[in-house]
């Protein structure tokens, strides 16, 4: 973890209301650097809003919000699917702001995202994750029953496990770090790295778990990787409201699906049928897989409403927090699998690009209000 992002944590943790409010500063100017990456911005020259339409953004947000916002997320989004929202919600208050204060109590943040924690809660509402193999938490190495091992014991049980994929299990995101391994007489045969090596390179927090066999549904459109469905969660009126899905797919012969690691992004309605166009991160697009030239209009996933459910049933079984990114996919046999959580940084923009439209639709006006109300308080009197 770099200097400022720990500086930055610790500013998160602490209650002074000095404090927080340079929080949500850093926080807006990363917002702002991203959507200046020329890469953004070469997307942003070619999309010009109408007086029109500039003028729906104006009084939604004065009149709710309380101020103007920038321009640069409407017709950044728009530029998608070429469909305007005056509705879309501007990076530059989603996790500045809004998740801000919808996750107030960032302890939790950090123990719900831990990817050797959040199993054990699934588990406890029902919910399937991947089966652990190994898991490794601040140097200490356990076997799938939590039994803890000396290295050299570590080692040699796990040399020989065969298929299996491993993640950091905190401070981790966009995939970094992940992979599909094959271990066989003490080395990976993808990478030919030792199990000694791997630990190295994972270091202190991490998980090995059993390969995930995808419904056909899945893996007919790219069996390479998992492909992964977000899920985005919030509490909002004493219940749980689900944003526009998305479904993230691999290409290239890629195992990850992530977006910023070169994975496309889609539109999932809410019956499971995808939309007629996956998009990159930077606006690429496809009607088709570029690889199985699976046509993405009318594709249907079966199974997919319990996905919905299942992140319900979670968010309502953790509410500590506000909002959660869930990573969910469907097994062979149609059961969601829970693959992680993610309680920082969500990722609005994909499901805003994919959909072309809003995350929040007909309750912006009530969320923009809420936030509002929230500025004006101080930091303990949003517990």
């Amino acid at each position: 973890m770099s200097i400022i992002k720990k500086v930055l944590k610790q500013l998160i943790l602490t209650g002074d209301d000095f404090a927080d409010r340079l929080v949500v500063s850093h926080l807006r100017r990363g917002e702002v650097k991203k959507i200046k990456d020329k890469r953004r911005v070469e997307i942003l020259k070619k999309t010009e809003l109408s007086s029109e339409q500039k003028h729906k953004i104006d009084k939604l947000f004065q009149e709710n919000y309380g101020e103007k916002i920038p321009y640069d997320w409407h017709r950044y989004f728009t530029a998608y699917t070429g469909n305007f929202d005056e509705r879309y919600f501007p990076e530059i208050l989603y996790v500045p702001e809004f998740e801000h204060f919808m996750n107030v109590n960032k302890s939790y943040c950090d123990v719900y995202a831990d990817k050797n924690v959040i199993p054990l809660i699934a588990k406890a509402t029902g919910i399937v994750t991947p089966e652990t193999l190994f898991s490794c938490v601040y140097g200490m190495f356990r076997d799938r029953n939590n039994k803890v091992l000396s290295k050299t014991d570590f080692i040699e049980k796990a040399s020989n496990i065969g298929n299996a994929f491993v993640k950091p299990s905190i401070d981790s995101s966009s995939g970094q770090g992940c992979a599909v391994i094959d271990l066989r007489n003490g080395k990976d045969i993808h990478s030919g790295k030792t199990v000694d090596e791997l630990i190295e390179a994972l270091g202190d927090n991490f998980v090995i778990q059993e390969l995930v066999k995808s419904h056909k549904s899945i893996s007919n459109i790219y069996p390479n990787s998992v492909n992964t469905f977000r899920v985005i969660t919030y509490r909002w009126n004493s219940d749980i409201e689900v944003m526009p899905v998305i479904m993230r797919i691999g290409r290239g012969n890629s195992e990850v699906d992530n977006a910023h690691a070169g994975g496309i992004f889609i539109g999932v309605e809410n019956d499971g049928t995808l939309k007629s166009t996956a998009f990159t991160e930077f606006r690429d697009t496809f009607n088709e897989h570029p690889n199985t030239h699976v046509v993405f209009k009318g594709y249907r996933i079966e199974h997919f409403d319990r996905i919905v459910e299942a992140a319900k049933m979670l968010h309502s079984t953790i509410p500590q927090l506000g909002i959660y990114n869930w990573d969910f996919t469907i097994n062979e046999e149609g059961t969601p699998v829970l693959i992680e959580a993610n309680t920082l940084s969500g990722s609005i923009w994909l499901a805003e690009m994919a959909h072309g439209i809003g995350v929040f639709g007909d309750k912006t006006e009530d969320v923009l209000k809420w936030i509002r109300h929230m500025k004006r308080l101080k930091k303990s009197n949003r517990m």
